[in-house]
């Protein structure tokens, strides 16, 4: 038998954490990635940021040196930034868009030489806001639907190469991730947010306390990396998969709504 080998990214805590856990007891050798040394963990671990090339090139070569071939890279390194467009700093936007978009897409990158030797898988954890949008979360909503598309693109890149891709897209489930994520520097600066605001304060408690566990979640992504069979897109949780027909309905729609317009129901354009 040929030992089964993935990388998880964003092992510290929540899902990153519980599905590295969950392969290492299913006999995979499994490698998390981490921000800051953790003790006690039931696999080996790499102390890096998933945003510095020169650390994420490392990590491609130790795969190769190690192991020569790689089952399954499971991208779960994230968070979420709160807040309106016009209190977001370039700063806070691209830095949101570097964790969850470029991260995942450089990783890939680094690791397919060995995912190709292994036939192995590329696991995106992207997020029902990968397709449906929330008002004060653009800067989160930009990254996982950015992610969403790039892995489109990249499916068909590399399935002729013998590599899976596989969307994961989340729900609210029950982890750190509302504790750690940031907001707006400026929160509050214009004065114009507040109700929004307090709706998010809200959110955050309930997602931190009252939100689903995140055992079907993690469920999920193991048999996204276990199964062959799974589907391209995998929405989970409560509700979730009506989310996505619900969005495609009404992308019909504006489909429909265009076309008749420009079909000349609409002004004209010289009125």
């Amino acid at each position: 038998m040929v030992q089964r080998t993935a990388v998880v990214t964003g092992t510290s805590s929540g899902l990153g954490l519980l599905t590295a856990t969950r392969l290492a007891a299913l006999g995979w050798e499994v490698v998390g990635t981490v921000r800051r040394p953790v003790e006690g963990l039931p696999f080996d671990t790499v102390v890096m940021d998933v945003t510095d090339d020169d650390a994420v090139t490392a990590l491609g070569e130790t795969v190769s040196q190690r192991w020569g071939r790689l089952d399954a890279l499971v991208n779960n390194a994230g968070y979420g930034l709160g807040g309106p467009v016009e209190e977001l700093t370039a700063d806070e936007l691209r830095r949101q868009l570097d964790v969850n978009t470029v991260a995942p897409l450089m990783l890939a990158r680094a690791c397919l030489p060995a995912l190709r030797a292994a036939g192995g898988a590329i696991v995106q954890v992207s997020s029902v806001s990968g397709y449906s949008a929330s008002a004060l979360f653009s800067a989160y909503n930009a990254s996982k639907f950015a992610l969403e598309g790039a892995s489109e693109a990249l499916r068909d890149e590399v399935v002729p190469q013998g590599v899976r891709v596989v969307l994961v897209e989340p729900g609210p489930f029950r982890t750190e991730i509302a504790g750690k994520s940031p907001q707006a520097a400026a929160r509050g600066s214009t004065g114009l947010y507040a109700e929004g605001w307090r709706e998010i304060d809200e959110w955050l408690q309930w997602h931190a306390t009252a939100s689903t566990e995140p055992d079907e979640c993690v469920d999920a992504i193991v048999r996204a990396v276990t199964d062959p069979a799974v589907p391209f897109r995998i929405p989970v949780g409560a509700g979730i998969a009506q989310v996505l027909r619900d969005r495609a309905a009404d992308l019909t729609q504006q489909a429909d709504a265009a076309e008749a317009y420009l079909a000349g129901q609409g002004p004209a354009l010289d009125a």
